[in-house]
C-alpha cells in the first residue's frame, strides 16, 4: 500500500496539487477505517525514503557478477520456499531445515548452501505471466517481456539484449578480457532452437557473449579460440594482429556498412584475446589443483562454477553459467514434469549444493564477496500441485531467486508466497525489478537509455531496484 506514495512509481492519470493521483487519494480514504491516517502514510513514506537512501550506498558496489541460470525451472517450493503445512499433493516429499541464520529454513536437500545463508538474500515473490521456457527465459535474462509467448523458435536480432550485453556496452572491460562470457553451452529446447535472450539482440553481435560451448569437466577441455595453433608462434600472431589493426585504421575513413564495422570490432577483440596471456591463464582450468577441483565437484556444473570464478577474478565483468544438458537433445535440465522428487534428490541437487556453497565460501575467504554479485535465477518456478506422474509443471506466477555479495546484505528473506507457493502474498517482484537491481549494484542507472543498431533508444530496465533488500531491512526478526 505504501507504493501509492512513492515518487518513482506514481500512477498515471490526473494529479492533484500534492502530486497524488485521484485513485491514490481514494485508496487513502479507503484505508482510514482501518486506522491508517494520512499523516501515518506520510510517515511511512519518509521511512521508505530513508531505506532507499541506505540502499543508495550500494550503487556500483559490485565490480563483477556471476549469474547462475538454472535452465528448466527448479521447483522453488522443494528448495527455497517450503510449505510443510500444505496438503500432501502440494508440499512434496522434503522437509525444511534450519540454516545458519535463525528464522530462515530451506530444503533438507541443500545442507551446504544452508550453512552459507548468512551471505544470501532470498526473494520469494518473483512473478511473471509466461510459462514457456523460451520466452520465459528471455524475460528473466533481459528484464523485458518477449513480443511472443511461445516455445520452439530461435533467438533473433530483434530480441532484447541479455543484461550481460548491456553491461558489455556500458561497462566494457579492457581489450585483453571479454566483458561477458556464457558457459558451458548455449541453452535451447530439446527441438534444437536456441533460446532468445542469451545474446545481444538489438544491440548487434558486437555485444554477444564470448561463448564456451564445451563442458569443462571433459578430459580434453580447451577453448579452441585461445589454443595455440601449430605453426603460429607468438611473433606471427602479433604480426597478424598488427595487419588487422592497419586494415581497420585504413577503413575508418571509408564508408563502412553497419554490418561490416561490428565484424571488424569482433575480429579485433578476438585477436586481442588470442594474444593475451592473461586471458589464456584465466580460462586454463588445469591450473587449479586436483584438491580445488574436487571441492567444487567434478561434474559439469561444479567445474563451470570454478571456471567462472577464475574468469571473474581475471577481469570479466559478467559470467552466466547455464544449467547443461548431459546429452544434446536429451532433457536433463530442471524441467521435472515427471519424477520431480526423485530427480531433485538423486540427480540435480547433488550436482548443485556443494559447488554453490564452495563458491560463496571461497569468495568470502578471498576477499571478493563484497564486490562480486552472485545471482541464482531461472525462467520460472513449478506448479503448486504435484501432477499424476509425481512431477511439477511450468509456473511463472511465483518463483524464488536469490542474490549474494556485491553490496547485498545476506541473511534476508524478501517477499513471500501464499500457503501453496502459488502466488506472491506480498511484495511481488517482476523480472525488470531483478535486472534493475543487478544494474544498480554494477553502477548502471536502471532507466539508462541505450541505442540499438538502427539508433533507436531502449531503456535498459523498466523496473526498480529492491531497496529494502539492498538496505538489509528484510532480515528475520529476532525471537
Amino acid at each position: 500500500m505504501l507504493e501509492i506514495l512513492t515518487s518513482s512509481r506514481r500512477e498515471a492519470g490526473p494529479k492533484m496539487c500534492d502530486q497524488l493521483s485521484r485513485r491514490a487519494m481514494l485508496r487513502i480514504g479507503a484505508l482510514a477505517p482501518l486506522g491508517l491516517s494520512l499523516p501515518a502514510l506520510f510517515a511511512s513514506e519518509r521511512q521508505a525514503g530513508a531505506a532507499a537512501g541506505n540502499a543508495g550506498a550500494s550503487f556500483g558496489k559490485a565490480k563483477r557478477c556471476l549469474l547462475i541460470f538454472m535452465w528448466g525451472g527448479p521447483a522453488h517450493q522443494d528448495l527455497w520456499d517450503m510449505k510443510p503445512l500444505a496438503p500432501d499433493n502440494v508440499r512434496g516429499e522434503f522437509k525444511p531445515v534450519p540454516t545458519n541464520v535463525p528464522g530462515i529454513q530451506i530444503s533438507e536437500l541443500l545442507p551446504h548452501v544452508g550453512q552459507q545463508m548468512d551471505k544470501i538474500a532470498l526473494v520469494r515473490s518473483v512473478t511473471h505471466s509466461d510459462n514457456n521456457h523460451s520466452t520465459g527465459a528471455h524475460w528473466m535474462l533481459t528484464g523485458h517481456k518477449h513480443r511472443l509467448s511461445a516455445e520452439n523458435f530461435g533467438a533473433s536480432p530483434i530480441d532484447m539484449p541479455h543484461l550481460g550485453s548491456v553491461i558489455s556496452k556500458l561497462l566494457p572491460t579492457e581489450a585483453a578480457m571479454p566483458s561477458f562470457v556464457g558457459l558451458p553451452e548455449r541453452i535451447g529446447t530439446t527441438a534444437g532452437f536456441l533460446t532468445p535472450g542469451q545474446f545481444a539482440g538489438v544491440l548487434g553481435n558486437k555485444y554477444d557473449p564470448f561463448t564456451i560451448d564445451q563442458h569443462p569437466d571433459e578430459p580434453n577441455f580447451k577453448i579452441d579460440m585461445l589454443a595455440q595453433r601449430e605453426g603460429l608462434d607468438p611473433v606471427r600472431v602479433a604480426a597478424r594482429k598488427t595487419l588487422l589493426e592497419t586494415f581497420n585504421a585504413g577503413a575508418s575513413g571509408l564508408e563502412v556498412s553497419t554490418r561490416v564495422r561490428p565484424m571488424q570490432e569482433y575480429y579485433q577483440k578476438a585477436a586481442d584475446l588470442v594474444t593475451s596471456s592473461r586471458a589464456r591463464d584465466a580460462f586454463n582450468l588445469s591450473a587449479e589443483s586436483d584438491k580445488e577441483r574436487d571441492r567444487y565437484g567434478r561434474g559439469t556444473f561444479g567445474q563451470s562454477i570454478l571456471l567462472a570464478r577464475r574468469m571473474l577474478e581475471a577481469g570479466v565483468r559478467l559470467v552466466t553459467v547455464y544449467w547443461h544438458r548431459d546429452k544434446p537433445g536429451v532433457d536433463t535440465t530442471w524441467d521435472t514434469h515427471a519424477q520431480n522428487f526423485k530427480q531433485l534428490k538423486e540427480r540435480l541437487v547433488p550436482q548443485t549444493d556443494q559447488p554453490v556453497a564452495t563458491l560463496l565460501a571461497d569468495l568470502k575467504d578471498r576477499g571478493l564477496l563484497d564486490d562480486t554479485l552472485v545471482v541464482w535465477s531461472s525462467e520460472f518456478g513449478r506448479t503448486p500441485k504435484v501432477n499424476g506422474v509425481a512431477g511439477r509443471d511450468h509456473w511463472g506466477a511465483c518463483n524464488t531467486i536469490w542474490l549474494a555479495g556485491g553490496g547485498v546484505p545476506g541473511g534476508q528473506v524478501y517477499g513471500s508466497s501464499d500457503k501453496q507457493a502459488a502466488f506472491p502474498a506480498d511484495n511481488p517482484v517482476g523480472p525488470a525489478d531483478v535486472t534493475a537491481t543487478i544494474f544498480h549494484l554494477l553502477g548502471i542507472q536502471p532507466h539508462t537509455l541505450i541505442h540499438d543498431r538502427e539508433g533507436r533508444p531502449h531503456t535498459v530496465s523498466h523496473g526498480y531496484p529492491l531497496d529494502v533488500v539492498l538496505s538489509g531491512d528484510s532480515k528475520p526478526k529476532a525471537t
